[in-house]
């Protein structure tokens, strides 16, 4: 059955992605409160492997997104990417975003476009939701410029956590960094962005 063909955004109901003849992979999307310990374990272990400064003690770098994409196959967690809904401001203005927050593939199912099936379903997710723009921070441009992402230079406010502890209020330019996609019909605008909350 193709992906595509699945309403997976309003239920957030499992869906099946092919890859081929002999793989069958689940793509489910799940709130953030619904995942169990076990699950959470296994997401640490994949973020481990994919990120090697990623904390071993928990499924998060700084705070929990609100919902993931998880991929199974053979009941193993073979990917997961976070998701953090939230309005910030550009330029002065409100904009609805979908956060992505560290999307990884296992490394013996890279290759796979899975992390491009992934990307397009968020996006689509974002479009039934009315989602402005979809951003995200990636030392690694390559596979976002290949999905529609692009590079933006503004000028970023956010509040610093570190160890669950609000630090201050950072403000500076993530040009080599931080990569957005236009969904809806607002035009991203040049000035700060305030991000009304962490750096995800």
């Amino acid at each position: 059955m193709a992906i595509s063909n699945i309403n997976v955004a309003i239920q957030f109901s499992p869906s099946i992605l092919k890859l081929s003849e002999f793989l069958l992979m689940l793509i489910e999307i799940i709130p953030e409160y619904e995942i169990s310990d076990d699950t959470h374990k296994l997401i640490n272990q994949l973020l481990v492997e994919s990120f090697p400064d990623y904390p071993l003690d928990r499924s998060y770098y700084k705070l929990l997104p609100q919902f993931r994409y998880l991929v199974w196959a053979d009941n193993n967690l073979v990917a997961q990417v976070g998701i953090e809904h939230r309005v910030i401001t550009n330029n002065g203005h409100p904009v609805r975003i979908f956060g992505v927050i560290d999307l990884c593939v296992a490394l013996s199912y890279r290759s796979q476009k899975i992390a491009t099936k992934l990307l397009q379903q968020i996006a689509e997710l974002g479009n039934m939701g009315k989602i402005d723009f979809l951003v995200l921070f990636a030392d690694d441009s390559r596979l976002y410029v290949e999905n529609g992402y692009h590079k933006v230079t503004n000028i970023c406010r956010w509040m610093k956590v570190d160890e669950h502890q609000i630090i201050g209020i950072g403000e500076e330019s993530m040009a080599d960094c931080m990569m957005v996609k236009k969904l809806g019909e607002k035009k991203w605008q040049d000035g700060i962005v305030d991000l009304l909350g962490y750096l995800f």
